[in-house]
């Protein structure tokens, strides 16, 4: 931080002109020698000196010296550093529009040496510094992943300190990806394999190389994190144990899409009937309920002898539900199999 050197009143002319105020700032220290710029303020206004002790100091060292905001208020002097005389700092972005999770390049640059200054790339939009060094140019790679547009700015400043100066600021926008999604076939019954699909989309176009997560509400996903192909697409597998409605959900970057998968257990079962003993007197039977599909939770199956009114098998919660009846000499029995629905 610049010190004050001398400041005092005195008459600038004759008598009879206003006073001014003169006041002498040493604004910088180059490399093995020393130069003064000094402001004199007054009445009437000058600039001249600053200028011609910039232009002595640039031509000698290759240096511009440091920019100073003085004023004066109830006689308090108040100096602030503002930045290097002549230098100009400038960002640029590459590209400046590219997708959620992709990179673009920052690079700043300063117009000469910045020996005893450090620059920095700042987010104004997060609030954080991206990053910083001593060196006349900096450079790296940001990238954010939800779409939006970010604001960057270079600064100059001390080590430690306050930035002095800054370039005019850069933005970067993240666009969206689109990711759809379905599920075949559904309804589905329980246990049974069903493909859960979708492509991810930009500007119209598949994408390739993008990591897909999936959740869902229920069940089992044989994957949750998937990468899309040269076209965009990707795709798993689901299946669930229990009947009920699930819903699946794909995210990209921020973006998603949801699709529901109905589980649903039989709805339909069969009866069939082998003889086992036909010796008189002995007649046997082995009768077999069979479900189209895994049972719900809250589905049985049984066995019913029509003619007498009795259940002879069941309920069962299992898809198969077998029994061995043995009939009266010279009996006639109905037999019917019942998917239950508690």
């Amino acid at each position: 931080m610049a010190k004050l050197k001398t400041w005092r009143w005195r008459r600038a002319g004759p008598e009879n002109m206003p006073p001014r105020l003169l006041i002498m700032i040493a604004v910088m220290t180059m490399s093995f020698a020393g130069v003064a710029a000094y402001w004199v303020l007054a009445a009437n206004g000058t600039s001249q000196v600053t200028q011609e002790l910039d232009r002595a100091g640039y031509t000698l060292w290759g240096k511009h010296g440091t920019a100073y905001t003085v004023s004066v208020n109830n006689g308090n002097v108040n100096v602030i550093e503002t930045g290097v005389i002549g230098m100009t700092l400038t960002l640029t972005g590459t590209p400046t529009e590219v997708l959620a999770g992709q990179s673009a390049t920052l690079t700043g640059n300063a117009s000469e040496s910045t020996n005893g200054y450090e620059l920095g790339i700042y987010d104004e939009t997060t609030g954080q510094w991206i990053t910083g060094g001593s060196g006349q140019s900096i450079s790296t790679n940001v990238s954010q992943q939800t779409p939006g547009t970010h604001t960057y700015v270079l600064y100059l400043g001390t080590p430690g300190g306050a930035p002095i100066q800054s370039s005019s600021p850069v933005q970067i926008t993240w666009e969206a990806f689109q990711v759809s999604i379905q599920a075949s076939p559904s309804p589905a019954n329980i246990g049974q394999t069903v493909t859960v699909s979708g492509q991810v989309t930009a500007n119209g176009s598949g994408v390739a190389n993008v990591p897909v997560t999936l959740q869902a509400s229920g069940g089992n996903l044989a994957a949750t994190n998937v990468t899309t192909n040269a076209q965009g697409q990707w795709s798993t597998t689901f299946s669930a144990t229990t009947a009920g409605t699930y819903t699946i959900t794909a995210s990209v970057y921020g973006q998603s899409s949801t699709t529901t998968v109905q589980v649903q257990g039989a709805t339909s079962v069969t009866l069939t009937a082998t003889p086992v003993s036909n010796a008189p007197g002995n007649t046997s039977v082995t009768l077999t309920a069979q479900a189209n599909a895994p049972l719900a939770s809250n589905q049985t199956l049984s066995i019913v002898d029509v003619t007498t009114g009795q259940t002879i098998a069941g309920p069962s919660s299992q898809q198969t539900l077998t029994t061995t009846y043995t009939l009266a000499q010279g009996a006639t029995n109905q037999f019917i199999a019942y998917l239950n629905t508690n």
